[in-house]
């Protein structure tokens, strides 16, 4: 099996840019000063993302995309962790999925 060059070279391509988006942004802020409006910001982060990844799916009517919603919301809520609301939103949306194609 033989890719292309052209293809090889935009997946190179494309991982430089993800490699260097992520370093510069680690260099980046450790320039800012962690101030409380910051600390905020950057608590806020991880549910924002959350939400900006399943609302689209949700609002379409998959779903799929509702019960993880749901559950992740409750989830972080109720329990407090953002990596149990982002383990329950995949679990529910599989479930929903496997159970209710």
């Amino acid at each position: 099996m033989s890719a292309e060059l052209g293809t090889l070279l935009a997946i190179s391509v494309m991982a430089l840019a993800t490699v260097f988006n992520r370093a510069a942004g680690f260099f980046l802020m450790r320039l800012v000063p962690i101030t409380p409006r910051v600390r905020r910001v950057l608590d806020a982060l991880p549910g924002a993302l959350l939400v900006a990844l399943l609302a689209p799916g949700a609002v379409r009517g998959d779903r799929g995309m509702i019960a993880g919603l749901v559950a992740a919301v409750l989830v972080a809520r109720f329990l407090r962790s953002d990596i149990l609301a982002v383990v329950a939103a995949m679990v529910a949306a599989a479930a929903v999925r496997f159970f209710w194609p």
